[in-house]
């Protein structure tokens, strides 16, 4: 299985895009690194399932 590092997951465009990857056929295991600002909203990906998805609340930028 491959672990896949999304950045903005929580965005409109992240979450589509995790949502792509997690219905494509190949097992993977995402981990979603948001800082969570004003675009991003933890809502947008209640629906996927915890045994494929991990949320990390973080900051590229931070050490």
């Amino acid at each position: 299985m491959k672990t896949i590092l999304v950045t903005g997951g929580c965005g409109f465009i992240g979450s589509n895009f995790i949502r792509y990857l997690v219905e494509k056929d190949e097992p993977v295991h995402i981990v979603n690194l948001d800082k969570l600002t004003y675009a991003g909203n933890t809502q947008n990906l209640n629906d996927i399932p915890d045994s494929v998805y991990t949320l990390v609340e973080g900051d590229i930028c931070d050490p």
